[in-house]
């Protein structure tokens, strides 16, 4: 299976569920179920789904490839496909990532809203109008697909009256700030990043004692400046930072998302990265669901991969 099939049917099933894997749209506001946010307010968590869709999209580019491996599987994908035009949700029976990291990324969700809440109680949360991105979609160059996709979530925040929209990840951040001002006519939604909000204010962390590397993703170093908040939250807290030798904008790439297109060449790239950030520290920072999932398929078991949203709640 390459990579023009897998990026076919993504673009397939985006426009058929609205996510890029098969997937029961309520599993992406299940983290709420130990924590209650308003459904209408002035500003508006989104979370873009990634976090929540990441154990879905790594269990189903396996599936797709093991399939792709038997005698007949160019067979057996072209009838994947046809299921997805026909009956999309039918696969989402057969996807069953593992639980652990499920309850693991929605973990790191709700850290991010329990955070969000200790500065403004009256963030709001979109619930089933927490709609995908599509920011797959933009980052491999499908732009039909994506055209189509981001008018729907467009839509779905003009009926709910949405102005302002805080995002969880690099990825959705750059795509709500650059790709749908491109594809949207009229695209009026603030977007702020939650990491931004939190490093503007007085937020009380705690303290907690640790040294750590951080991985700096590339979209929030290159395209988005986040590089200087996380640390300023981190060492307000008390915590020892020791930078890898490529950080910031000189930051090197965890070999994501290219997982699903080119699985060696993406490993291979991991490998690199991980041996830098291990130089350094076996505690190492995270704050993109992308960077963390492919950074630990290359992990030793004696290193600890976090997301930051883990060390900024800890106290709280």
């Amino acid at each position: 299976m390459d990579g023009n099939d897998i990026m076919e049917l993504l673009g397939e099933i985006t426009i058929k569920t609205g996510f890029p894997v098969p997937i029961n749209k309520t599993k992406i506001f299940e983290w709420t179920n130990t924590i209650n946010m308003e459904r209408k307010g002035d500003v508006y968590l989104y979370t873009g789904a990634l976090y929540q869709l990441i154990p879905y999209i790594n269990y189903t580019v396996k599936f797709l490839d093991a399939i792709s491996k038997l005698s007949g599987g160019d067979s057996l994908i072209n009838l994947a496909k046809t299921i997805i035009k026909v009956s999309p949700y039918y696969l989402s029976s057969i996807i069953k990532p593992d639980i652990k990291e499920i309850n693991e990324n929605n973990a790191i969700v709700r850290n991010i809203a329990k955070l969000l809440l200790k500065i403004n109680k009256n963030i709001a949360y979109l619930y089933e109008d927490d709609i995908y991105s599509g920011v797959l979609l933009y980052d491999m160059g499908l732009d039909d697909y994506f055209l189509i996709h981001s008018k729907k979530v467009f839509q779905s925040f003009k009926k709910r009256n949405v102005k302002k929209i805080i995002t969880i990840d690099p990825h959705t951040t750059h795509v709500m700030r650059e790709g749908y001002p491109k594809f949207i006519d009229n695209f009026d939604i603030e977007v702020f990043n939650y990491l931004e909000l939190l490093s503007n204010t007085n937020i009380d962390l705690g303290k907690l004692d640790k040294t750590l590397t951080i991985h700096d993703p590339c979209v929030y170093s290159r395209y988005e400046n986040i590089i200087d908040q996380p640390r300023k939250l981190l060492k307000s807290m008390g915590i020892r930072i020791k930078e890898p030798k490529r950080s910031g904008k000189n930051t090197f790439c965890c070999g994501g998302p290219l997982e699903s297109l080119s699985p060696k060449f993406s490993e291979d790239i991991a490998k690199t990265r991980m041996n830098q950030l291990l130089s350094e520290s076996n505690i190492i920072i995270t704050m993109c669901p992308i960077c963390k999932a492919n950074l630990s398929r290359v992990k030793p078991n004696d290193a600890k991969l976090v997301d930051i949203s883990e060390i900024l709640s800890s106290n709280i």
